[in-house]
Order: structure tokens, then C-alpha cells, then sequence
């Protein structure tokens, strides 16, 4: 290769640095604003009837699976697996132990099947399912799943495997991560998705069972039981929302951590 041409190509390259420390403050602080809005716009305009339009009402309501909350938690989410496939991706390059590339593999795989069940609400419809195999027609009638479990069917079925995924992200992240605050914000990430699991589960039970605090809560102050559920349903959805922002925001910084120079030359086809 001559000089000449040697010279020309380098001429074609366009040097872009970023700040990535501070571009991922901003997304964390742009992310949570968002969240914040949505909350709070769903209080106004549903809770508080600020709009009897149905269209608008459905638009902002973040318990509506086809609301604007919920179209920005999915994709939120499937960033957040994407950035862990990207990591694995990394890992899986160098000479990383085995550890680290099987974990990284299982994050990728969690993170984009919860994008996916955010969209599907596919846990729902399998523990519906399971309700409907075990009491047939009378599933529809408020027995409870298996004649004890009190609250909704998908948790029966499905608490004991996120659990154990709970346990494994604690456990993988814990080692991973080599930094405190980093640790910190999967902990809290993992309190807020367990406290969005309990407030689900007070949902999902009679408003008369002696248990229920929407029942308390609803007998209580003079409430309406649709102001009680939804404002239920509204904190639920932030706290799910906020988690991932969490894992999000955890990955990115781990990423330009471990790989401060990452080299992505895109090759021209021949003239």
C-alpha cells in the first residue's frame, strides 16, 4: 500500500469522542422524568378527569398495555437486554472465564424476554391458563387458584422462577460489578421490582379479604375502589419502569468501564 493511498484513507476518518460519564447522566435524569411524567399525567387526566376524551384518556393511562408508559417500557427494556447482549458480545471476545460469558448470556436472554412479556403480558395469559386448566368454568366465579393461593394465577406459577432469576442477577452482578454504587442500583433495582410484585399481589385479592390493604385503604378514606386500584396500578408501573432504568443505567456505565476504547471501523464496498 502506498503512501498516497495510506494517507487517503486515514483522511476518511471521522474521530467522534463522547463523553460517556456524562451522556449517561443525562439519559438516567431524561429516563426518570419520563417516568415521572407519566405518573403524573395519568393522575391528572384519568384519576383526576382532567379528559373525557376515551382516546386520550387510553393514551396516558399507564396501566393500558397499549398506553405511551407502556410503549416506552418496552422499549426501554429491550435497550436494556440489547446493552447486555452488546456486554456479552464484548466479553465473549477477549479471554473472559466462563462464568462471565454464561452470565452475561442469561441477562441478555432475560432482559429481552421481559421487553417481550411487557408487550405480550405473556406471564398473565399463562397463569390465567392455569387457572382456567384447574377450575374450568368456574374460573371466572373469584375461586382462588388452587383453592389457597388468594391473588392473581401468574404469580403461583410464575414468582418462584423470576425469583430464582432475582437470586441469580444478585448473585452474577454482585461478582460482576466492581463498583459500590453500581451494586447499589441493582439492589435497589431488585427492591423496586419485588415491591412492584407485592402491590400487584394486593391487587389481584378480594377487596374484602381481611389481608387486602386496597380494601383497608378503600373503607378506610373516602376513596373510590377505581381511585384505590389504579393509583395501585400507576406506582406498580413506575417502580417496574424505574428498575429497568436502574439495570439500564448500571449496564451502560459498567460497559464504558470495562471497555473505555471499543474500535467499530465500517467498511466501505469497493468503488
Amino acid at each position: 500500500m502506498g503512501k498516497a493511498t495510506k494517507k487517503r484513507e486515514m483522511s476518511d476518518l471521522t474521530r467522534l469522542d463522547i463523553n460517556a460519564g456524562r451522556l449517561i447522566t443525562v439519559l438516567f435524569v431524561v429516563l426518570v422524568s419520563f417516568e415521572v411524567f407519566f405518573v403524573l399525567a395519568d393522575a391528572i387526566i384519568n384519576v383526576g378527569r382532567l379528559s373525557e376524551l376515551g382516546p386520550v384518556r387510553r393514551f396516558f393511562n399507564i396501566t393500558r398495555e397499549d398506553g405511551i408508559a407502556s410503549w416506552f417500557g418496552v422499549i426501554q427494556t429491550w435497550m436494556l437486554g440489547l446493552t447486555a447482549a452488546f456486554l456479552y458480545v464484548l466479553v465473549r471476545s477477549g479471554e473472559s472465564p466462563r462464568w462471565r460469558r454464561v452470565g452475561w448470556a442469561i441477562l441478555t436472554l432475560f432482559f429481552l424476554y421481559m421487553a417481550m412479556d411487557d408487550g405480550a403480558e405473556f406471564h398473565e395469559r399463562i397463569g390465567t391458563s392455569t387457572k382456567y386448566l384447574l377450575h374450568g368454568e368456574d374460573a371466572d366465579s373469584g375461586i382462588s387458584i388452587a383453592g389457597f393461593f388468594p391473588s392473581y394465577a401468574w404469580q403461583l406459577v410464575f414468582l418462584p422462577i423470576f425469583g430464582t432469576f432475582g437470586l441469580f442477577i444478585l448473585w452474577f452482578l454482585n461478582k460482576e460489578l466492581t463498583v459500590t454504587r453500581d451494586k447499589l442500583m441493582v439492589v435497589s433495582a431488585i427492591g423496586l421490582l419485588v415491591l412492584a410484585v407485592v402491590a400487584d399481589f394486593f391487587e389481584g385479592m378480594d377487596l374484602d379479604h381481611p389481608f387486602n390493604l386496597h380494601g383497608w385503604i378503600y373503607y378506610t378514606w373516602d376513596v373510590t375502589e377505581y381511585q384505590v386500584s389504579h393509583f395501585s396500578k400507576s406506582i406498580e408501573e413506575f417502580m417496574e419502569m424505574l428498575a429497568m432504568t436502574f439495570f439500564w443505567i448500571t449496564f451502560l456505565r459498567h460497559l464504558v468501564r470495562q471497555f473505555p476504547r471499543v474500535n467499530l471501523q465500517f467498511q466501505n464496498p469497493p468503488r
